[in-house]
């Protein structure tokens, strides 16, 4: 390569072009993000329950989701927390799962739990884990003259859509945006003013019921007078009867003439009664002709809707029976039973459609057959448009085609026309083929939609009809005492009139007798036996009109005061009558939440019904929509609910209050005390961290620029971390570049092998980003600052072939053959050295998790850097060296020859003297590990920047008024410190999970976080952070700083100390937890102790009696959903309406009966108890006084009650306010920060051997059990991890070096300058105060191959020589003289290049700054030991000389027998004739 490079230097420079135009365009063209691309192995799972406690949710959501997704393949750990409204679960793959097919499965399993969820939670949401998920901007927006309303819409109307469009960005969400809703709250007064107008109707008809009864008792208390006025005549009569039987004659007489009175009388009495009696009669007949009903119920569905309903129910009901179903509305409203069994068979056939289009594959991934509908018919829309659009298009173009002449023209128009009719074909094609599929789901979507709308409508007409069947069946049992009072009446009076005749015609014959006895006394001969007669008969019949007075007034008291107590029965029976009438004749029933989020989803309803052809002279086709959406509240307010016969329409109006509400009071947003909203700007996974905030940025300087007065304050931006790393990089590579440049220059006295390694520098680093570029790597923190170690490395190679050609060209070897001899020469080792540095990457493949994610990027940098190197070293660096060291220069060196000479003695003396050096250098080493040993590691050193976070709680029991004028205290300290030029905050913590994920749970108003912007002249982060901390420490609440300007990668890596504590038994979990706690807290070096659990809710603890349930035909189950739908007392209603041109929720109150720990005992259920003949008994019962129902043997039922006691006990208790747990087991964190200036690793090891001593002990509770976590458990694995790599890159450094010397022994010369260098590293470690961090066992991995390099290079020149003929120890100070220049360049521009990292106090350097100190403490002291301790070790190891094989040299080696002569020459022989003898 290097004899090529020199013959064809032209091919050189074109190559170099080539390389200096990829270069820019692929530096132009790479990504720039703040971290590597990770492909981390974890998902998350987030579902909102709204309203749940976090017990409820673990048991109805987590522990489903944890059944459901544990199984999984490739699930290797399930972590949950439950906590109040919402359920998180976290799975880890394995490593090398594929995250795009785990998300899949994952979907699935969860689609597959179907109806295993609660209805009120949500549908989970899965997310991938990943960098992107943090926000890329937070942005704060504010409007001079603008109040939060007016700046809410101007954001919505005019700053989100300008920043939705900016190339990259996936979404932008806020905080402190007022949205508005409607908010329909029923309203008991108006409910209770359309009761009295029901009322009204239904008290008709009971009141001519009362005013029958009180005619009845009028007439009753009448008789009572009558008969007691004839009970007196009746006793006057028979005492005046003794005083008329002295004159018998005057006696008939009268009698006679009282006779005559009394018969007319009679006859009249008898003339009324047969009166009374029709008039009985009549009422009677009306009492059981007229039934008592209630006014009409118009039902809210018609003929038409109610035949297509039956219709698709008998094509789609698996189960359909057409005689078990109403045949049609009147039938509907006769028979309950049969209504709800059409609603039955209405769910059937919806899951039946619903499953059917999932079978035939017609829906769009995660789309309901409805949602599939519109999108294809949106498609279609959009299709159709855009065809017609290409016709006008190619009309436009034909008619330019017809009008021009020109033929390349019209070729191009052509070709344009045949394009664009293409176009036009293919979406006519795409039009075709999803025509079939388009009809057959717009027509499973109309099926539903009618399925729906029917269901909806016959659930409302059961509940009116049933109430309406419980009024009148009340109203008719309370009749029917007056209906028998009119039986008895009418009875009584049928008897009356009979006896009263019968009387008459007694009288009448008595009459007639007394007239014949009274003329036969007038005769002279009278016979005194027959005076006699006429005086007995006389009497007697007087002492019989008594009698039958007597007999008369008796049974008409008898009768009335039969009539009196049914009287009283049936005045009972009216009044639990009307009281049950009234009770079911109101809209409570009808009137609840899940009634009116039907109806408004019904209503509020517009779908494409299918198509329709435009008929004779129009072709046009027509989507046929059926329905329109809300235009406004006013017609919302005004959505009939029902029609009730008498009283008109029943609107939402005359029932509840419709108003809107926004949240405005909320949320807490402010910017500079300002009230803001807060904008979170998310970059897409594939777009740029750096080219998606230039580009926002860019927006939002424009729209200031248009709009005097709108302010966006980017508050936290990854693009200034991005720009601050990539200047700092710059900045150390360009000055790493200058100091190893001014090296060689001060080492070689010569401009121009300075001027070829100058060269060479830059064209490596291109080189390196073209094969950056095409491999995918992009511009983060971690490949930049592998480029810049890389800087100092990728000269050593040019350094060492340069300065080889530059001795041999001293020597007086003519530049060409300089250049390819002193790169040949030196191939070898270079080739060795640079295989050796990249092999230390390639265990990197066995690593897994953060440590490969991270670490990756750097390692291919440096290794597509030192590959770069080689390359030019080989190639580009003799072809230079032949042409600019033409002309040879004698330059001296005396100072460095005095060095050389000094070298040489102190050389000869180690080689003498050898344990000395070995001892010390032994000795160091395990002074340095043994200290070191004790030293505490952390993932990721501390980094501070110009943006700070301050997280701020509140005590949990704070309102919210208290909370905000807190936030607004901290706002006020926070802007008083010096250097703060921005401080913006929100409610809320800064990684929401469930805001991330689009759910809805309620804010969050007693955490609050702030990002705080420092200015160009603030003092540094840490000063600002404790400023901060002295001037709110009197604040009531908890304040966090967070100084780190990599929050995104702490948050990765883990930090502070944490124990999780594992049992069943959350009691137990808490007593041990509080155990450890006082445990850390006796850890002089732990502070900030907490066991992570909040105070929680206080909670009521109702225990049900099973067995007192169970009589009642209630289970716990059942007692338990009715607690909580009553518990629920606001709900959303499925479709948003839009309202003044504004898409808003509809949130729906009902308040009317609230539950409270005072009268949730009352709280009413409906029992139901099997009778002995198999029928079904309906009752109520309460909560704390439950009806018990007995059956007897007859089938009848009997009621009694139960005392609270009998049937459920309450007590009181805290629940944990979020509960945890890890594969399925439960249990907390205690956690807890080490104090500034301690470890976390070694406070760690202090308490895990206390925590060893505590679960020996007996107080650990039985079932508990210990593992230490958080920081410490990353920072084991990524120890376990590195040590592995490092292990693994042992053996490979080894083989390279065997190839290299062709020697087993040779290399461990070499390798033994590893640990040594180990030992510079951690003795700079010591010296600098620095931690043990992933990054600095970075910079021990990068050390191993590198530090073998110079030793390398010694040993190969060394065996040379050798091979040459030198003794061993003269060829070993040879070497040390002539190649410690070479050492000492190549150590010196790799030392003094990374010295920026040590020195400069940005953002890059404080990352870089552990493995820059390892790398050059470490280079340092290994060089040290290759100029004296590899010679020690050669002299001792390698006491034979090289082996040497001998095959000639390169001439001889084409001098080998030619065969096909031979075998050509042995044909011809055979084919000469023989001589004849």
């Amino acid at each position: 390569m290097p004899k090529y490079s020199v013959k064809k230097p032209f091919t050189i420079l074109v190559a170099v072009i080539l390389v200096l135009v990829l270069g820019f365009v692929s530096l132009t063209g790479i990504q720039t993000d703040l971290l590597p691309a990770m492909n981390l192995p974890y998902l998350m799972v987030i579902t909102t329950y709204p309203g749940a406690s976090p017990e409820q949710v673990e048991a109805d959501v987590t522990k489903p989701l944890e059944n459901a997704l544990s199984t999984l393949n490739g699930v290797k750990n399930v972590t949950s927390q439950s906590n109040e409204n919402y359920s998180l679960l976290f799975l880890e793959y394995q490593d090398d799962t594929d995250m795009d097919s785990a998300m899949v499965k994952a979907s699935t399993a969860v689609n597959q739990l179907g109806d295993a969820l609660p209805d009120m939670a949500s549908t989970p949401t899965l997310m991938e884990i990943s960098p992107d998920m943090m926000a890329t901007q937070y942005i704060a927006v504010d409007y001079d003259g603008m109040d939060i309303y007016e700046l809410s819409d101007y954001v919505s109307e005019n700053v989100l859509p300008q920043l939705e469009r900016v190339d990259g960005v996936a979404s932008v969400s806020t905080t402190g945006l007022v949205e508005k809703s409607v908010q329909i709250t029923l309203d008991q007064e108006k409910i209770d003013a359309v009761n009295d107008k029901l009322l009204v109707k239904v008290s008709d008809r009971l009141a001519d019921a009362k005013k029958e009864l009180d005619a009845n008792k009028k007439k009753i208390n009448d008789g009572m007078k009558e008969l007691d006025a004839a009970q007196a005549q009746l006793d006057a009569g028979k005492a005046q009867l003794n005083s008329q039987k002295a004159d018998v004659t005057t006696q008939l007489r009268d009698a006679i003439t009282e006779l005559d009175k009394q018969i007319p009388e009679l006859e009249k009495k008898i003339a009324s009664l047969q009166t009374d009696l029709d008039e009985a009669n009549r009422k009677l007949e009306d009492a059981k002709n007229t039934s008592t009903t209630l006014p009409e119920v118009t039902l809210p569905i018609d003929d038409a809707l109610f035949a297509s309903c039956k219709t698709v129910l008998a094509a789609y009901d698996p189960q359909y029976n057409a005689d078990a179903l109403p045949a049609n509305l009147a039938e509907a409203k006769s028979d309950l039973n049969k209504m709800g069994a059409m609603v039955n068979s209405i769910d059937r056939a919806d899951a039946a459609i619903r499953q059917r289009a999932a079978d035939e594959g017609l829906l769009e991934q995660n789309m309901t057959v409805e949602q599939t509908a519109a999108y294809l018919d949106a498609q279609y829309a959009a299709m159709s448009a855009r065809i017609q659009a290409l016709e006008v298009e190619i009309a436009s173009l034909q008619d330019s085609l017809n009008n021009t002449e020109d033929e390349s023209e019209r070729a191009d128009l052509q070709a344009q026309i045949d394009a664009k009719r293409a176009e036009q074909a293919q979406d006519q094609a795409v039009i075709d083929g999803n025509a079939a599929r388009r009809a057959r789901v717009s027509e499973l979507s109309g099926n539903l939609s009618t399925l729906s709308t029917a269901k909806v409508a016959l659930q409302n007409a059961t509940t009116l009809l049933t109430a309406r069947q419980e009024a009148e069946t009340a109203l008719n049992d309370g009749m029917q005492p007056l209906q028998q009072t009119l039986n008895d009446t009418a009875a009584a009076l049928r008897d009356q009139l009979t006896k009263a005749q019968e009387m008459l015609t007694q009288l009448n014959e008595q009459r007639d007798k007394l007239q014949k006895m009274l003329a036969s006394l007038g005769d002279e001969a009278v016979d005194p036996a027959m005076a006699d007669m006429a005086v007995q008969l006389l009497l007697s019949g007087t002492e019989a009109q008594l009698q039958l007075g007597e007999f008369q007034v008796s049974s008409g008291k008898t009768q009335l005061e039969a009539g009196k107590t049914q009287l009283e029965a049936a005045q009972e029976e009216y009044e639990s009558a009307r009281e049950e009438a009234l009770k079911s004749a109101n809209l409570n029933q009808l009137l609840n939440m899940t009634t009116l989020q039907q109806l408004i989803y019904a209503q509020n309803f517009s779908m494409p019904a299918g198509y329709i052809e435009g008929g004779d002279g129009d072709d046009n086709r027509y989507i046929v929509k059926v329905g329109d959406a809300f235009a406004d509240a006013d017609e919302l307010k005004s959505m009939v609910l029902c029609n009730i016969d008498g009283i008109g329409d029943v609107r939402l109006s005359d029932v509840a209050e419709v108003e809107m509400t926004d949240n405005a009071d909320d949320a807490y947003a402010k910017v500079d005390k300002n009230r803001a909203v807060l904008l979170s700007l998310y970059k897409s996974s594939t777009s740029s961290t750096s080219t998606v905030s230039n580009a926002s940025s860019a927006a939002m300087e424009t729209m200031m620029a248009e709009n005097e007065g709108l302010h966006l304050t980017p508050i936290m931006d990854q693009g200034d971390y991005i720009k601050l790393i990539v200047n700092s990089v710059l900045s150390n590579l360009i000055e790493g570049a200058a100091l190893a440049i001014i090296v060689l220059a001060l080492f070689l006295k010569d401009l121009r092998p300075t001027i070829v390694v100058a060269i060479s520098m830059p064209l490596s680093v291109l080189f390196a980003i073209v094969l950056m570029y095409f491999t995918g790597i992009t511009f983060n923190i971690l490949s930049l600052s592998g480029l810049a170690l890389g800087v100092g490395m990728l000269v050593d190679n040019s350094v060492v072939v340069i300065e080889n050609i530059y001795r041999l060209r001293g020597r007086g070897v003519p530049a060409a053959r300089a250049s390819v001899q002193g790169a040949r020469q030196v191939a070898g080792s270079i080739i060795s050295s640079t295989l050796t540095t990249i092999c230390v990457f390639l265990p990197l493949v066995f690593t897994t998790g953060m440590v490969r994610e991270l670490l990756s990027d750097m390692a291919w940098t440096i290794t597509f850097s030192l590959l770069a190197s080689l390359v030019v070293a080989l190639t580009v660096v003799p072809c230079a060296g032949s042409t600019v060291l033409k002309k040879q220069k004698d330059i001296k060196h005396p100072l460095f020859d005095k060095v050389l000479n000094g070298y040489e003695k102190l050389l000869r003396f180690c080689l003498r003297r050898k344990a000395v050096p070995l001892a010390l250098a032994i000795a160091l080493l395990g002074v340095s590990v043994w200290r070191v040993a004790t030293m505490g590691i952390v993932m990721i050193p501390d980094m501070s920047s110009n943006q700070l976070t301050i997280t701020v709680n509140v005590p949990d029991d704070t309102a919210k008024e208290d909370a905000f004028a807190t936030a607004d205290s901290v706002m006020d300290a926070v802007m008083t410190v010096d250097g703060v030029d921005t401080v913006g905050a929100m409610s809320g913590g800064s990684s929401d999970m469930v805001a991330m994920a689009g759910g809805n749970a309620a804010a969050d108003n007693t955490t609050f976080t702030y990002y705080v912007l420092l200015g160009d002249k603030a003092p540094k982060a840490k000063v600002v952070e404790q400023e901060i901390y002295g001037k709110t420490a009197d604040l009531n609440c908890e304040i966090e700083v967070n100084s780190n300007g990599m929050m995104d990668m702490s948050a990765l890596s883990g930090s502070g100390i944490e124990v999780d504590l594992y049992g069943s038994e959350l009691n137990d979990l808490a007593a041990a937890g509080k155990q450890v706690m006082a445990l850390m807290e006796g850890i002089d070096g732990i502070q900030n102790v907490t066991d992570g659990q909040g105070a929680g809710d206080a909670e009521i603890n109702i225990t049900i009696d099973k067995d007192k349930a169970m009589r009642m035909g209630l289970t716990v189950a059942q007692v338990y959903q009715q607690i909580a739908a009553k518990l629920t007392t606001t709900t959303t209603a499925q479709t948003p309406v839009a309202i003044d041109g504004s898409t808003m929720n509809v949130q729906i109150s009902n308040n009317l009966d609230p539950m409270t720990k005072e009268n949730m005992m009352d709280m009413t259920f409906t029992t139901s108890v099997m009778a002995a003949d198999g029928t079904t008994e309906t009752g109520t019962c309460t909560l704390g006084d439950m009806a018990t129902c007995v059956m007897d043997a007859t089938g009848t039922t009997t009621t009694g009650t139960c005392t609270l006691g009998d049937i459920a006990s309450w007590t009181t208790g805290t629940a944990p306010d979020s509960i945890t747990s890890e594969n399925q087991t439960r249990y907390i964190s205690v956690t807890a920060d080490a104090v500034e200036g301690t470890n976390t690793t070694t406070e760690t090891r202090a308490l895990e051997k206390k925590l060893n001593e505590f679960a020996a002990s007996d107080e650990m509770p039985e079932g508990c059990s210990f593992y230490m976590g958080g920081g410490s458990e990353i920072n084991g694995m990524v120890v376990d991890q590195m040590g592995q790599w490092m292990f693994l890159a042992l053996p490979f450094v080894y083989l390279v070096m065997v190839a290299q010397f062709q020697s087993l022994l040779s290399p461990f010369i070499v390798l033994f300058t590893i640990p040594l260098a180990f030992t510079g590293g951690l003795l700079g470690l010591l010296l600098t105060g620095q931690q043990l961090t992933m990054i600095s066992l970075m910079g021990f991995i990068v050390l191993m191959g590198t530090v073998v390099n110079n030793g390398i290079v010694f040993v190969d020149y060394a065996n040379q020589l050798r091979m040459g003929g030198m003794e061993r120890r003269a060829a070993l100070v040879a070497t040390g003289k002539t190649r410690m220049r070479p050492i000492l360049m190549t150590t010196l521009t790799t030392v003094l290049a990374m010295l920026q990292l040590v020195f400069s106090g940005d953002m890059a350097s404080q990352l870089m700054s552990g493995m820059a100190i390892v790398i050059i403490c470490g280079l340092s002291y290994a060089t040290l030991m290759t100029l004296y301790i590899v010679p020690i070790l050669y002299d001792i190891l390698f006491k034979k000389p090289p082996l040497n094989v001998d095959i000639g040299s390169d001439e001889d080696l084409d001098d080998i027998p030619d065969d096909a002569a031979e075998f050509i020459a042995a044909q011809s022989s055979a084919a000469q004739p023989q001589p004849e003898a």
